[in-house]
């Protein structure tokens, strides 16, 4: 449950159907699966290689917070702006895009779509954080294990979650119409931006050690 708010698959797929408006459906499916597929392996890596890597850069969970949330308002006020792919659709309404497009989609896939849009470092400070509660190796070897299986279970529901709801976000979309979904998409392209600064602002107070929220 606590990683379900920050990834949030809903409000993720209505921001992913924007980078992918145009694409014909089996190109759709392709990202939507490359996204759910970098998800997972972002998440899993995270869990099992938390530490390791908190230790090798020398970062703490604040800073991953703080640069995160810098991200994901980079993410939210690009969708706040009339975008070149956007300008393109509206010229040639509901065409399906060319190859050309793809491949501008193709380098979008990882980031920012998979990471920080789908799962971001929200996602991974909570991961993190689930990961330094469990016991450790000297307590319950069998415990670890099992607590180490259900996180990585819940990572696989989540994306899971998120293969589902982008593959619907078009269809959403078409239901809202061309004005709805203009109006949806900067709504929530906002909120994005929004919870952006949230993370950023939770970082920054826990870095100087303030009561800022």
């Amino acid at each position: 449950m606590a990683l379900f708010p920050p990834v949030n698959p809903i409000s993720d797929a209505l921001i992913v159907n924007r980078y992918l408006t145009g694409l014909s459906e089996r190109e759709r499916k392709l990202v939507v699966w490359r996204i759910t597929r970098n998800c997972m392996l972002v998440g899993i890596i995270s869990l099992i290689l938390g530490h390791l890597v908190l230790q090798l850069f020398n970062l703490a969970i604040p800073v991953i917070q703080l640069a995160g949330g810098i991200l994901i308002c980079k993410a939210g006020f690009e969708g706040l702006q009339d975008s070149e792919a956007e300008s393109e659709h509206k010229k040639s309404g509901n065409r399906v895009a060319d190859g050309g497009t793809f491949a501008k989609i193709e380098n979008k896939i990882f980031y920012p779509l998979s990471f920080p849009i789908c799962l971001g470092p929200g996602t991974i400070s909570v991961i993190f954080t689930l990961m330094a509660s469990l016991p450790s190796k000297r307590d319950n070897m069998v415990e670890l294990a099992l607590s180490y299986g259900v996180i990585i279970l819940a990572v696989i529901i989540l994306c899971a979650l998120i293969y589902i709801c982008c593959l619907q976000g078009q269809k959403l979309m078409e239901r809202l119409g061309e004005s709805g979904g203009v109006v949806i998409t900067k709504l929530v392209s906002f909120l994005t931006f929004c919870v952006g600064i949230q993370i950023a602002v939770t970082g920054i107070s826990k870095i100087f050690h303030l009561n800022i929220l």
